[in-house]
């Protein structure tokens, strides 16, 4: 099965190198394709690249084992009521965590949920 999936993975890589590279000789394009080339091989405009925002996984989740383990992960007295392994939990559930946490680890909160749209967050006063 590994076999097949290094070939495939190969078989892939060689095609698109060999397509990519047809299709970068404009000459090689047909007239109708030529602008599409075009554009396909310019570098992407700052507005056309978005850097991904911080995810739950990469900055969250590893601040709220360290703290809110055993009893909001699984097999805890909390997890029932309360998993903090699943993002919208603790993004209801954002004000209380707040409270709990400081430095570094209350930013990494902050910053995923500023990536978060406003109706799902816990808020002051909501």
């Amino acid at each position: 099965m590994r076999r097949i999936r290094t070939f495939l993975a190969a078989s892939v890589t060689l095609g698109l190198a060999v397509l990519s590279a047809a299709c970068a000789r404009s000459d090689a394009a047909p007239a109708s394709l030529r602008p599409a080339v075009a554009a396909a091989s310019s570098p992407p405009s700052p507005s056309q690249t978005k850097t991904p925002g911080p995810t739950f996984d990469a900055t969250v989740r590893p601040v709220l084992e360290a703290r809110c383990t055993p009893c909001h992960y699984p097999g805890g007295k909390m997890y029932e009521r309360l998993p903090f392994d699943r993002p919208p939990v603790v993004a209801a559930h954002a004000d209380g965590i707040r409270r709990r946490l400081k430095g570094q680890d209350l930013e990494a909160l902050e910053k995923w949920l500023a990536t978060l749209p406003a109706s799902p967050r816990g808020a002051s006063g909501s």
